[in-house]
């Protein structure tokens, strides 16, 4: 992998930018397992804290860090793997939008873990397709 690669947003790939870099957001198993174990709740109930934006300053950064992490990790981007939640923290703060813009993001790669729309890897899963026909179904 490239330790450059940026985020795609068409591959359902989140981000923020901090300090001027783009930082990725990558929602694998481990990461959400992470967040769950260092903040003592669960995905469910900090997806609809973030949806309600009652999350914390330091629950969104640890959460952004985790997935920043990841990202990291994924793309061998030894920065962004070593990422620490205080200065993720800071950075937010510093950012354009601040808290309330990186609550918004997390949030919503939250909502789409909870509901099952990433594999364990952190990808996006493909939409489901449905076919139509003007064909009657077969009787039985």
């Amino acid at each position: 992998m490239d330790g450059n690669r940026a985020p795609v947003s068409d591959r359902g790939e989140a981000s923020l930018v901090l300090d001027g870099t783009v930082m990725g957001l990558r929602p694998s198993f481990e990461a959400l397992d992470a967040i769950e174990k260092t903040l003592g709740r669960g995905l469910v109930d900090l997806a609809g804290a973030a949806i309600r934006k009652e999350l914390s300053m330091s629950e969104t950064g640890q959460i952004a860090c985790e997935l920043i992490r990841a990202f990291g990790r994924e793309t061998e981007n030894d920065g962004a793997a070593r990422s620490g939640a205080p200065r993720v923290t800071k950075l937010i703060m510093a950012s354009e939008g601040g808290l309330l813009e990186a609550m918004k993001t997390v949030g919503g790669v939250l909502a789409i873990a909870v509901n099952g729309g990433y594999d364990t890897e952190g990808n996006l899963k493909p939409l489901a397709t449905t076919t139509t026909t003007d064909e009657a179904p077969a009787g039985g």
